[in-house]
């Protein structure tokens, strides 16, 4: 009986030096059991008793060496979980460069619609600044406008044209040369080229803008 109690204590003792440096958990443990061999039952007993609770031999151990027990799994595995922010999608780089994306040729793929879901999502994404978000909405918004207002006055101007060569004044309508544009064409090309090439560059633009930053 005497021998189960001390090994019951022995068995106490090692779960208790479970997070004590192996080297000091070892030579406790050697000591108590090298002393409790030599003890007959009753004095081992008796020695058990002075001994005491192992868990306060360990933690007499550990204050004695300055350590800190490590901490359990459980709460070393949750730790990160409770550490751990959602970032919004807003604020992500995959979210800004779709957005960019979408502004630059989405209203190649959806005509005008595109272009303004574009211009949504770059306004929500947080990783570029205002004035840049500004810039890449409004310089190519004000060209498509001028874009249209040049191809309203085109037709408008050519309509007018038209109408005084066949007044009746008696002279000949003038023969423009085919193979030269007149000034209109060349505002109304000049004008969609750089829409064209403006909507595109704008999103690229932002994308260049954005180098080096992350969410935050």
């Amino acid at each position: 009986m005497m021998m189960t109690d001390t090994s019951d204590y022995l068995a106490r003792l090692d779960a208790a030096l479970r997070d004590v440096p192996h080297g000091i958990a070892a030579e406790i443990r050697a000591g108590i059991t090298e002393e409790l061999s030599t003890l007959d039952p009753d004095a081992a007993e008796a020695r058990i008793a002075q001994l005491g609770d192992p868990a306060v031999i360990a933690r007499e151990a550990m204050d004695a060496g300055g350590f800190v027990p490590p901490a359990p799994a459980v709460a070393a595995a949750q730790a990160p979980a409770a550490d751990q922010v959602s970032v919004p999608a807003t604020r992500t780089r995959g979210f800004a460069i779709a957005a960019a994306l979408t502004l630059s040729f989405g209203g190649f793929v959806i005509p005008f619609a595109g272009w303004v879901v574009g211009a949504v999502l770059v306004a929500l994404s947080s990783l570029w600044r205002t004035w840049e978000k500004v810039v890449a909405i409004v310089v190519p918004l004000v060209l498509g406008g001028f874009s249209v207002l040049s191809s309203l006055t085109m037709w408008t101007t050519s309509g007018e044209a038209t109408g005084g060569s066949m007044s009746g004044d008696g002279l000949p309508p003038e023969v423009p040369n085919p193979l030269l544009p007149t000034w209109y064409d060349v505002i109304w090309s000049s004008a969609w080229v750089l829409g064209l090439l403006v909507i595109p560059l704008s999103g690229l633009w932002l994308l260049w803008r954005m180098r080096g930053r992350s969410a935050s």
